[in-house]
């Protein structure tokens, strides 16, 4: 698999994410810090993928200890490897990976409907995530709706939408992002319909890569290769957890 490098698509959506949140924002060694909220899962410090040394490490924990929250760093192999000794002095922990997977944008695929309602959407991200409907849960849908260049498409059944997905357009490619099968209908391909008519989209729309971030032996990894992805690279997870002292 050819290695392209979407850690500026990372950066980009952590960058527009976090101001539809009406969050805030740290530009940091070539990437992007970005404070969603006090209790967004999503908090993080994403797509540095220029200068990150001790220096810039310590900006962002500065960052995320000022608003009483974890630091959190998710870095390309690249480059986490030009900073190991640094992570470790400053305490960090390995905590997570997740798999980048691409492939080139294709034409066919179902036809996939924009969602225009955020309750419903909201509706659709809280069942297939929580298993009920949660402020966590319609709080991002909310913020999903803002983000510029965010089309959130989904499937319908008996006039309801039973499963969802957004696409993204970033930096000259398609994040396809945020997929959910809400459970009773799982099991019936609809997660790969899903992928194939953004990637569809994508293609119409001129991206030359169409990409997801998905956990490592997951089913959403499985149908994604059923779709064609293949692994571009593992994006690590770094954690240091907060102190006041």
């Amino acid at each position: 698999m050819e290695r392209v490098n979407f850690e500026p698509c990372a950066a980009e959506v952590m960058r527009r994410f976090s101001i539809a949140a009406c969050g805030e924002v740290l530009e940091v060694g070539g990437g992007v810090a970005g404070f969603v909220g006090p209790d967004s899962p999503v908090n993080a410090a994403k797509g540095m993928d220029g200068k990150l040394g001790i220096a810039e490490l310590k900006q962002v924990v500065e960052f995320f200890f000022d608003r009483g929250k974890d630091a959190m760093v998710e870095l390309a192999p690249w480059v986490e490897e030009k900073c190991l000794a640094e992570l470790g002095e400053l305490g960090f922990m390995r905590v997570a990976e997740e798999d980048v997977m691409a492939q080139r944008s294709v034409d066919g695929g179902v036809d996939l409907e924009e969602c225009r309602d955020v309750e419903e959407w909201g509706r659709l991200l809280c069942l297939s995530f929580f298993g009920n409907v949660n402020e966590q849960g319609m709080g991002l849908a909310r913020v999903m709706f803002d983000v510029p260049g965010c089309v959130n498409l989904g499937i319908w059944e008996g006039g309801r939408m039973v499963a969802g997905g957004g696409l993204s357009l970033l930096c000259g490619h398609a994040l396809l992002a945020g997929d959910g099968t809400i459970a009773e209908f799982r099991g019936r391909g609809l997660q790969q319909k899903l992928i194939r008519g953004r990637m569809r989209l994508a293609y119409e729309a001129g991206c030359q890569w169409v990409h997801s971030e998905v956990m490592p032996a997951s089913q959403s990894q499985r149908n994604y290769e059923r779709c064609g992805f293949l692994p571009v690279y593992a994006r690590v997870h770094y954690l240091k957890p907060f102190s006041n002292l």
